[in-house]
C-alpha cells in the first residue's frame, strides 16, 4: 500500500496553493530568458519544474505542467500543440516520480532522472514532434540519424545534462529551502 500513498497528492492548504501558484508564476517568468538562439535555446525551467515535483508531486505536477505549458504557449502568442503538452507531462511525471517526498535528492537520483527526461523529452520526443511541424524529415531512424537538428538537441542535451544536475542538486537540497518545505507542508 506505500505505493498508493506515494501517489496521494498533499493537501493544499492556503500556503501551500500561495506557493504553487509563486512557482507557477515563476515558471512562466522564467521560460521567458533563455540563451541562444532559436534554434539552440537554454533555458532554467527545470528549477521551478524540480520544486514543484519535490513538493507536489505527479498528482499535482502533471496538471500543473499542463496549466503552465498552456499559459506559456498562450502568453508567448504560439500555437497551442497538445502533443508538446503531452511531453511535458512526461517531463513532470518522470520528475515528480523521482523527487517526491524525498527530503534529500542524491547525485545518482538527480543524474538518472534528468538524464532520462532529456533524452525521452528532449531528444527523442520534442524532436520528432519538430521535425512534422517544421517538415524536417526524421520519418526513419536514418533520416533522424542524417538530421542536424538531432544531432543540436542531443549535444545541447549532453551539455545540459551535468549543468542541470548540479544545479538542481544545489537547489533541491538547499537547507533553507528544506527548512521552508517542512514549515509549509506540515
Amino acid at each position: 500500500m506505500k505505493t498508493l500513498e506515494y501517489f496521494r497528492a498533499p493537501r493544499l492548504r492556503t500556503q501551500t496553493l500561495a506557493l504553487l501558484g509563486v512557482l507557477m508564476a515563476l515558471d512562466i517568468i522564467i521560460s521567458r530568458f533563455t540563451i541562444g538562439n532559436s534554434f539552440f535555446q537554454i533555458g532554467f525551467t527545470f528549477i521551478t519544474g524540480g520544486l514543484i515535483a519535490k513538493w507536489y508531486g505527479p498528482m499535482w505536477g502533471l496538471p500543473v505542467a499542463f496549466l503552465i505549458d498552456f499559459l506559456t504557449n498562450l502568453l508567448g502568442g504560439q500555437p497551442y500543440i497538445i502533443a508538446f503538452a503531452l511531453v511535458k507531462l512526461l517531463s513532470a511525471f518522470i520528475f515528480g516520480y523521482a523527487y517526491y517526498q524525498r527530503e534529500y535528492l542524491s547525485w545518482w537520483r538527480l543524474t538518472i532522472a534528468i538524464g532520462l527526461q532529456l533524452l525521452l523529452a528532449n531528444v527523442i520526443l520534442n524532436t520528432a514532434l519538430l521535425g512534422m511541424y517544421n517538415f524536417i524529415p526524421v520519418h526513419s531512424i536514418q533520416a533522424a540519424l542524417n538530421s542536424p537538428i538531432v544531432w543540436a538537441r542531443a549535444l545541447k542535451s549532453l551539455v545540459m545534462w551535468p549543468i542541470e544536475v548540479i544545479i538542481s542538486y544545489l537547489i533541491l537540497n538547499n537547507k533553507q529551502l528544506v527548512k521552508m518545505a517542512k514549515q509549509i507542508f506540515n
